[in-house]
């Protein structure tokens, strides 16, 4: 691919695993998201986290990559919310 898009997916791939095995995520138990999913808020949670990343991109810590990273996951985050919310 032109532009590595390969190499980035397979990047965003492996950060979202990892999250599976931070502190945050403990196998099956319930984690913030779900939270925010059963208070029906989920989606613009993970919308506006997104765009919080992407604002403080060259601002926090200069043009940090892993900020890009997370706004993709927390875009894949609302897909992935909206897919199972459509049953797709």
């Amino acid at each position: 691919m032109k532009y590595n898009e390969d190499m980035i997916l397979t990047e965003v791939e492996e950060y979202i695993e990892s999250t599976y095995s931070s502190h945050y995520a403990k196998g099956d138990s319930l984690q913030t998201l779900d939270v925010y999913k059963a208070l029906g808020s989920a989606q613009t949670t993970c919308r506006d986290t997104a765009i919080k990343y992407l604002m403080r991109y060259g601002e926090k810590d200069g043009f940090n990559r892993k900020d890009m990273i997370k706004a993709i996951h927390y875009i894949v985050l609302i897909l992935g919310i909206s897919d199972k919310d459509k049953d797709v």
